[in-house]
């Protein structure tokens, strides 16, 4: 047990999960740990789902919030059908509108956190929480979940002289959001890098990897059985959403090639099937592109990450398919790969997912929208398997020492607790254990 001072902590995290929804999320996973250690807890999110794209039940998430410790804030939004469209421009806009209530009440109420911590995007909503917090003087955390508008350029496909050229007044106005924090957090090095390149005057940016759960991880693994997967066939598996910042075409068409080299010279080899969970705006086309080119893919759909963590370890390779316009990172799905002890393919141009995937060896690096390369590397793997199966061991390591949140998440809740000491407390600080 140790003893710590309590504080009052907003989070301002449009985005998240929250409990009874499938998944798992890096916001209420700090949600919930900082209330186990003895804070209180207001975590400020949408009354729409942006996974499953529905309106939620506040009754019922109130009473899961309650239970769970903290206080919940269902924020109104109208939601959206698609991901890209004017919808969800006028959805986030009315969340950011709702933001801005919700700050003016608690201004108005005389009542103020100790601290805020907000993700980023959405731009608006983080401005707002910003503004406020640095009107009254609290410490404001900023995380850098994405570096937009940066990452527009993985819908638009501009050449970069005119996407810097399009996107300048959204580069101003992230900067001057990246200047509000008095903390920057990130989930990698290279969108914290972004982040201080705006704010020198942060008093700390770390990037802390969003990471898996081990223990949890470890469980879902252990305690959900499959039906018996077949011997003669070689598992590669993609998680993630099905949309344009994914080359998931490149990947159905390698597995085309591997499957049509194998029916003509290696009968006996092992199948290569891709799995793919999840689901997006792409996924009827490629569907079609698969039935078209006869390739071994399987659309597993989006599945809770108890029933998903047991198909990834018993996988034998990961795809990490990004495509050559976007500013993705570190990406969630990363984490889970890892701690499965899987090589990873990736085509992410990123140069700290390149350091990581061929630096390390645990995986290869290929170009987006070169099957032939992809092709290649999926049969290396499966006609080496003790050097895939050392690459596995390796990735797992590399978890175990950079992406378990229980771990890697103590630089956060040391910071969030280092940021909300006051010089000057207004009122003697309560004692509790937890």
């Amino acid at each position: 047990m140790t003893t710590t001072i309590t504080k009052q902590v907003s989070i301002v995290a449009p985005f998240t999960l929250l409990p009874g929804e499938a998944g798992f999320n890096r916001f209420r996973y700090i949600t919930e740990q900082l209330v186990q250690r003895g804070h209180e807890v207001t975590l400020i999110t949408s009354s729409f789902s942006h996974t499953e794209k529905k309106q939620r039940d506040p009754v019922k998430l109130a009473q899961a919030a309650s239970a769970n410790g903290f206080r919940l804030v269902l924020l109104h939004e109208p939601g959206y059908r698609t991901n890209v469209g004017l919808a969800r421009i006028r959805s986030h806009r009315a969340f950011e509108r709702e933001t801005r209530r919700y700050f003016a009440a608690l201004d108005a109420s005389g009542s103020r956190p100790d601290i805020i911590y907000a993700a980023y995007p959405l731009m608006g909503a983080a401005r707002i929480a910003g503004e406020y917090a640095r009107r009254r003087g609290i410490p404001f955390i900023l995380d850098i979940q994405d570096v937009w508008p940066e990452s527009i350029n993985a819908v638009l496909q501009l050449p970069l002289p005119l996407l810097k050229l399009v996107v300048y007044p959204l580069t101003l106005y992230a900067n001057y959001v990246y200047r509000l924090a008095d903390y920057l957090v990130a989930v990698s090095e290279t969108y914290a890098g972004r982040g201080v390149s705006a704010n020198r005057r942060a008093k700390e940016a770390r990037a802390v990897y969003i990471g898996t759960d081990r223990h949890y991880f470890d469980r879902c693994a252990s305690a959900h059985t499959l039906s018996d997967k077949p011997d003669d066939e070689f598992w590669l598996t993609y998680i993630g959403t099905l949309s344009f910042s994914y080359d998931m075409e490149t990947v159905i068409r390698a597995v085309a090639l591997v499957a049509a080299e194998d029916r003509q010279r290696k009968p006996e080899a092992k199948r290569v099937v891709c799995k793919i969970f999840g689901g997006g705006p792409h996924e009827s086309r490629l569907r079609e592109l698969a039935v078209s080119l006869g390739a071994p893919v399987e659309f597993m759909g989006t599945l809770p990450y108890e029933r998903l963590i047991p198909y990834l370890v018993r996988s034998d390779a990961a795809v990490h398919a990004i495509n050559g316009g976007s500013q993705a990172s570190l990406t969630n799905k990363l984490g889970d790969y890892l701690f499965a002890g899987l090589p990873i393919l990736n085509s992410s141009r990123n140069e700290e997912v390149q350091r990581l995937i061929g630096g390390e060896r645990i995986g290869f690096n290929y170009m987006p929208g070169d099957a032939k390369a992809l092709a290649h590397y999926i049969r290396f793997l499966r006609e080496q398997p003790e050097t895939a199966a050392g690459m596995g061991r390796s990735a797992r390591q590399i978890a175990e020492r950079s992406f378990d949140r229980s771990v890697t998440y103590g630089h956060i809740f040391r910071m969030v607790e280092q940021a909300a000491q006051p010089a000057q407390p207004a009122q003697p600080a309560r004692e509790v254990t937890g």
